[in-house]
């Protein structure tokens, strides 16, 4: 918890961005994988707060599942968080975060994680309908789908409202699927961008109202105000703010402005915090969601009082809560005490950035460090 607050971060996952999970061109890596893989470091180089940014050679690396829930829950105040299957299936050998890590996760940490499924539609509607099937056989807990507009390639996209997907969402209602999330506004690499604005996802969620969706990336250029109008009208569209955050704790006013504009129109409870961890330390990211506060300017321009604790608590867990159907005061419970809670009270609160990395592979930041002397 952070100032009295339970804290749910909305998307994390442990990528895999080591050399050999980069689809290859020959004995090359492939352009679109190598281009997305560096996409992913620069903005973890540049928008990572002061102090908490690792090496390069740290960096591009394949992240165990452990490593993410240590980091989480033993250097930072998330009480719960949310992983994300990924699957760019074409450009990354795994996906970029494989489906054993999740069940693992899952399995290991039930009352700490929550698992969504990854399905991939570039595969044909067939192959997600057993996919999706198979996942949430085997994953205990799942309540969600992670879907991208494609998977990597500029030569293949699709569209959230094409027919053809129309059984997709409605297996996922009998499976007990709660929530879809669907990576938008940021292209994935070297891809066009048309296929990460909104307009088919706005159609399939009103065709499908008693599902929730997740417009991940909110807040971020160039569809604020697409965004911002689809929180307004589709009472069951939300705004995910991973990476969105980080770059908001980094300190660019833009995304402080467009997140205002988010609140205005479309309402604090449509707002989900998430972090992204481990692409960036959950820890920095948190405090300043937990502490933010617009200026004078802002909230005059969209005509906005400013954020309470009330409000505060609703985007850390209360908003994500209330579509996932978890109960806040049993989650807090049920984590009271945990392997997690006792190493922290061990230890008189969270440990500093990337102990458990450090601590864990040595051998790997000490080579890190030699490459940067």
């Amino acid at each position: 918890m952070i100032d009295n607050m339970f804290v749910i971060d909305a998307t994390v996952h442990p990528y895999n961005v080591a050399d050999s999970n980069l689809r290859k061109d020959g004995e090359f890596p492939d352009l679109h994988a190598f281009a997305l893989r560096e996409m992913l470091w620069g903005m973890h180089e540049r928008f990572a707060t002061a102090g908490s940014g690792i090496p390069r050679e740290v960096f591009c690396t394949d992240w165990p599942p452990e490593l993410l829930a240590w980091t989480m829950f033993t250097e930072s105040d998330v009480d719960m968080a949310v992983n994300h299957r990924l699957r760019i299936d074409a450009v990354f050998e795994d996906g970029l975060c494989n489906g054993e890590k999740n069940q693992v996760l899952a399995e290991k940490w039930p009352r700490r994680i929550v698992p969504y499924a990854g399905i991939n539609p570039a595969l044909g509607i067939e192959a997600c309908l057993r996919d999706l099937r198979e996942q949430v056989a085997r994953v205990p807990g799942t309540i969600g789908i992670k879907m991208y507009p494609n998977a990597g390639s500029p030569d293949v996209s699709w569209r959230l409202d094409d027919p053809e997907f129309t059984p997709l969402f409605e297996l996922a209602k009998e499976l007990g699927i709660k929530i879809v999330a669907l990576h938008k506004i940021v292209p994935n690499g070297l891809v066009p961008l048309g296929p990460f604005g909104i307009d088919d996802l706005e159609t399939v969620a009103i065709r499908h109202i008693d599902l929730s969706f997740e417009i991940v990336h909110a807040g971020l250029p160039p569809f604020v105000e697409e965004v911002a109008m689809a929180l307004m009208r589709l009472p069951n569209v939300y705004a995910n703010l991973e990476i969105t955050s980080a770059i908001l704790a980094h300190g660019m006013g833009y995304v402080e402005e467009a997140l205002a504009q988010l609140i205005s129109l479309g309402g604090a409870e449509k707002i989900i915090y998430a972090s992204g961890a481990l692409h960036f330390h959950p820890q920095p990211v948190l405090e300043k969601m937990a502490r933010l506060t617009f200026s004078d300017r802002i909230l005059e321009r969209y005509g906005l009082e400013q954020i309470t604790h009330e409000q505060r608590a609703a985007f850390l867990a209360g908003n994500y809560a209330r579509i996932a159907g978890i109960n806040l005061a049993a989650a807090a419970e049920a984590v009271r005490d945990d392997e997690f809670a006792r190493h922290r009270a061990e230890h008189g609160g969270n440990r500093p950035m990337w102990t458990y990395w450090r601590e864990s592979q040595p051998e790997l930041w000490a080579a890190a460090a030699g490459a940067s002397a």
